[in-house]
């Protein structure tokens, strides 16, 4: 049974201490400065829904990139959640969706936003790009929440700061306390028998739509305090404490949600010994040299993790690898496990053990990578064409050498337009490199014109292309030699090299795809670099004092054409 145990409204600095409350300001938590927006996404879903998992995969993409700046509602509620346990709906769901609208699962409301003019509900295409833009704006409202719980009586006690650092303009605002479940396993269409369902409403302890704030001011902070007793089941649904979430918001009506946060409770009176759940992510290609294994673990329980041990066994060699992370109680963290150099074979099997947690010996199951060599190169200069979709600020692109220091850097860009690069990445030396595009928001270069990528050797060979790329992006491995003048020929005859006063002028009367010229000096330097896409002859204009020969280097499909040229 929950009810509301304070209420006291208050001016800082000045009536609050009239009120007896507090004795100054700093007996607050939240905080008095103007703050960007945080974003609530509430998701509308269903057991029935077989797109639904992928509407959570974007929910968990973007709180991966904007953390505690973005939580998620997830509401069972419609036609898809008519079948599966009682308890993952609420009495709150169908008034819920009946304001944001019904557009089609997975769909979900930002901010309580009305999105286009229609309603508040958006695909999950959408969601990225909104929750980028509402992330600047803004807040209105400050807010901090405190929660924990007794183990032992199961109850629940739960406080909430709201403060408005300036003037407002509505007579009263509504606060609403979402109470979430996560890791609910149950069966999901689309993901089977085991499915995790996280962000699950499950109460919400203001009601309805939310407790009332009457007369906000600028410099007025309202507390607000609720007990609830949890349950040990609700609707044949199990509710562990243990994965309890909150998630509290400020409305301007039932509507427009001026600002959000969250919290997990502080479990008291729970003592469990070391327990964690460890697995592999997938390497970024399949052609790997790196330094580091990515892996996650999820903390099972009740105290944070500080630090992991590691066995590492690589090609039969076995090394050690410690990290020092901060895993709050139940919650899961990105891991990336980092070894000391290794020989790189053509075929390579890497075994990862994790052998204890704050110092104590765990036993888990272990995980395993498999990667082939990078691709060969006997070359150190690489040419590079990449165009970014229509979000060039997330995108960037960076070559790194084995021990992640990276040696060629570019973007991201400003704009709301695609940008096309071609850049000649001369490597430092020989060795193992990682060619790294990325995206910042992990939701590819997809946005109007698709972004692609296409790498291509001095050598003439093909390190690699992708003209959709997807998610987090792009890596091509590659291990380059200095082979520098040994570069596989394309025998085209068809073409010819002449000298002209101003440049030099390339005959090409079979129309072959010519994709790139350069100029070189005798000494190696780099007179001319020009890319394009020229299928008839191709004049090449050139700035050079005195007679001298150059050598003319000429891309086409499959090969390089070298030849030597007496400039008069």
């Amino acid at each position: 049974m929950k009810k509301l145990v304070l209420l006291f409204p208050g001016i800082m600095f000045g009536l609050m201490l009239m009120a007896g409350t507090y004795s100054k300001a700093s007996a607050y938590s939240v905080s008095t400065q103007v703050q960007k927006k945080n974003v609530l996404l509430e998701e509308y879903t269903g057991v029935g829904c077989g797109n639904c998992p992928d509407g959570a995969r974007v929910a968990a993409t973007i709180k991966e990139v904007a953390g505690d700046r973005f939580y998620t509602v997830a509401i069972h509620e419609g036609h898809y959640a008519e079948i599966g346990p009682e308890g993952y709906r609420t009495p709150y769901g169908a008034a819920l969706l009946a304001q944001a609208g019904d557009i089609g699962f997975p769909q979900g409301s930002l901010n309580r936003l009305v999105y286009e003019g229609n309603t508040m509900n958006a695909s999950r295409g959408t969601w990225t790009k909104r929750v980028k833009a509402l992330l600047e704006e803004d807040a209105e409202v400050n807010l901090y929440m405190e929660a924990s719980i007794d183990a032992l009586s199961r109850e629940l006690k739960v406080k909430v700061e709201v403060y408005y650092p300036e003037a407002v303009k509505e007579g009263f605002h509504l606060l609403n306390v979402a109470l979430l479940q996560d890791h609910v396993i149950g069966y999901q269409n689309g993901a089977g028998a085991d499915y995790s369902h996280e962000h699950m409403l499950r109460d919400l302890l203001t009601g309805q739509w939310g407790d009332t704030l009457t007369a906000p001011q600028a410099g007025q902070v309202y507390t607000r305090e609720y007990v609830d007793t949890i349950p040990q089941e609700s609707g044949g649904v199990e509710f562990d404490i243990r994965n309890i979430e909150l998630v509290a918001f400020v409305t301007r009506t039932t509507a427009d949600v001026l600002n959000v946060t969250g919290a997990k409770p502080r479990i008291d009176n729970l003592e469990e010994p070391v327990a964690v759940s460890f697995w592999a992510e997938e390497l970024p290609s399949a052609r790997y040299a790196g330094n580091v294994f990515p892996a996650a673990v999820r903390n099972l329980c009740n105290d944070t993790l500080h630090s992991l041990s590691f066995s590492v066994d690589i090609n039969g060699e076995t090394q050690s690898s410690q990290i020092e992370v901060s895993v709050p109680p139940y919650e899961d963290a990105y891991l990336e496990i980092p070894v000391e150099d290794y020989p790189v074979l053509s075929n390579n099997t890497v075994s990862v053990t994790l052998e204890s947690v704050n110092g104590e010996a765990v036993s888990v199951p272990g995980i395993e990578y498999s990667f082939t060599e990078p691709m060969g190169v006997s070359s150190l200069t690489l040419y590079v064409d990449w165009k970014t979709d229509n979000c060039p600020d997330e995108a960037s692109f960076k070559v790194k050498d084995r021990a992640g220091n990276v040696v060629f850097s570019k973007g991201p860009f400003e704009g709301a337009a695609s940008v096309a690069s071609s850049d000649t990445v001369i490597l430092p030396e020989e060795g193992m490199y990682e060619l790294e595009f990325s995206d910042l928001w992990l939701d590819g270069w997809q946005e109007g014109s698709k972004g692609s990528v296409k790498v291509k050797a001095a050598d003439g060979k093909l390190v690699g292309q992708n003209y959709s790329v997807q998610d987090a992006g792009e890596s091509f491995f590659v291990s380059a030699t200095n082979g520098l003048g040994n570069e596989a020929l394309a025998k085209k005859p068809a073409l010819r090299v002449l000298a002209e006063e101003e440049g030099i002028r390339i005959l090409n009367p079979d129309a072959l795809a010519i994709e790139r010229v350069q100029v070189y000096d005798l000494r190696s330097v780099c007179l001319c670099d020009k890319a394009g896409n020229v299928s008839g002859n191709l004049f090449v204009p050139l700035d050079w004092r005195g007679p001298q020969v150059v050598v003319v280097r000429i891309f086409v499909e499959g090969g390089v054409e070298i030849a030597k040229v007496l400039l008069p």
